[in-house]
């Protein structure tokens, strides 16, 4: 069906004020990926979660204690020196220590004989050994727990950075779409105006001719000040598309840039039919697909860690330790053989409601979890199922106001005529001028939702800003 005047007026009218290059939506979606900065606080939220796994591992970092007396003054002059080295690792909890330790007096009179243990031979003592945790601490600890974690917060981190980079491609799109229709409509308005401009000067001659009644001139002036009200309600509702596109649409700054009229594209892209049932498959897979389902799931388990770790912590704690020292230099024959020693240390809480809060807290936050990531796969699914509908009444929608644009266009056209003839009125043809301005406008309103549609089926379907679902890259051109 061919355009109508008012349509072709609107192309002559953009074609005349375009003097840049036109902006595309893959020019905002870039812009979006580079300075939009929601998408840079997200960027940092991944550099906080690698900060804190850098800090959860520093639980297993070597660690040097020394520990010096003396006694200058007194009886008993002692002089003793005490340094290990501690290293903790992921194995089972198990502690790895090595230290040397010198223990002499100060003078003749030495170290009591009640303190003798921390006397050694004349070059000291050497000494290594380990600490497994057998029950409490072995399988799980809190450091473990929190590295384990901490991995996990990375992929929370990133999920997030991507639900942040899809929602900000959605707003983005739908900014530029609006942006968009509003310059089609403020096309409509200008071209509607020009119509009752451009027949003014013929309505005047007519006039002082005498072949038209003066009130004919007064109802065309009114027109002309009734579409010039029109026309600056949708100058202002392009300038606020403009302003809010600007927000997404950045300079290399990372300063909002405020896109130009003669910048809009010509055209709204018309709507594309979908592969018979593709739309049932996104929603059988849609849900496992989305951030912040996987997001959730990365929260549960890390619930599940902390529920494994106060499960843990409510057992005895047994650890194994063993040592083998060995003195060195001069001293009593007694000191000379390597000593190994071995021993089992207990602790028994008598009551450990430390660990069963946090049982009961860590339980309870995974039942939270757990309905949340319910509810968020249910709104995948409603997601999906509503842009999906979205899009196919935004096409009906656009079809039939294309075939009611075609209708209006032909019957002003014919009402130009006879009033050129002298059979029409000029009522019945501003009636019919205002009905093609609004079919035309109503066909502008339906690609525009359309465009938000499809902008929500992409973020329904997880697929990534600027992409194509595997459902468009099967979908078809409308047929008539």
């Amino acid at each position: 069906m061919r355009p109508g005047p008012l349509a072709f007026l609107a192309t002559l009218a953009w074609a005349a004020g375009a003097s840049a290059q036109p902006i595309e939506l893959s020019t905002v979606l870039r812009s979006v990926e580079a300075h939009f900065p929601l998408i840079t606080a997200a960027e940092r939220d991944r550099d906080v979660a690698d900060a804190d796994l850098l800090s959860a591992e520093g639980a297993f970092d070597p660690a040097w204690r020394t520990r010096a007396a003396a006694g200058p003054l007194g009886y008993y002059q002692p002089l003793v020196l005490d340094t290990a080295f501690t290293q903790p690792t992921t194995l089972w909890g198990t502690q790895f220590f090595v230290g040397y330790r010198f223990g002499q007096g100060l003078s003749y009179t030495g170290i009591p004989i009640y303190d003798g243990k921390v006397e050694t031979n004349s070059l000291g003592e050497l000494r290594a050994g380990f600490m497994i945790p057998l029950w409490r601490n072995g399988p799980i600890d809190r450091a473990r727990a929190s590295i384990r974690r901490a991995e996990i917060g990375r992929t929370v981190a990133s999920l997030g950075a991507t639900q942040t980079r899809l929602e900000a491609a959605r707003s983005a799109t739908v900014a530029y779409w609006e942006w968009v229709a509003a310059g089609r409509r403020a096309e409509v308005a200008r071209s509607l105006l020009a119509l009752a401009e451009a027949r003014d000067a013929g309505l005047g001659t007519r006039v002082a001719r005498g072949d038209l009644p003066p009130f004919e001139r007064t109802d065309n002036t009114r027109a002309i000040l009734q579409r010039r009200g029109l026309l600056v309600s949708a100058r202002r509702a392009l300038e606020q598309a403009s302003i809010t596109l600007s927000l997404y649409l950045r300079d290399e700054r990372g300063e909002p840039s405020l896109p130009a009229a003669s910048q809009l594209p010509p055209t709204l892209p018309e709507p594309v039919v979908l592969p018979p049932g593709c739309a049932a498959r996104e929603v059988r897979a849609a849900a496992s697909r989305r951030p912040e389902v996987r997001r959730l799931e990365a929260q549960r388990a890390q619930q599940e860690i902390e529920r494994q770790l106060a499960e843990n912590q409510r057992r005895p704690a047994i650890d194994l330790v063993v040592a083998l020292s060995q003195d060195i230099g001069d001293g009593p024959q007694s000191r000379r053989p390597p000593v190994l020693e071995a021993g089992l240390v207990l602790d028994i809480p008598l009551r450990n409601r430390v660990a069963d809060g946090r049982l009961q807290a860590a339980t309870a936050t995974a039942a939270r979890i757990d309905a949340q990531a319910r509810m968020a796969r249910d709104r995948a699914t409603v997601d999906l199922r509503d842009a999906a509908s979205a899009m196919e009444a935004a096409r009906q929608r656009w079809s039939i106001a294309r075939a009611e644009v075609g209708l209006a266009a032909t019957l002003a056209t014919q009402e130009r005529a006879r009033l050129t003839l002298g059979e029409g009125t000029l009522l019945v043809l501003n009636l019919r001028e205002q009905a093609e301005a609004e079919a035309s406008v109503r066909e502008v309103d339906a690609l525009a939702e359309f465009q938000r549609a499809l902008a929500a089926w992409r973020l329904a379907v997880v697929a990534m800003p600027g992409d194509e679902s595997s459902c468009e890259r099967g979908a078809t051109p409308v047929t008539e």
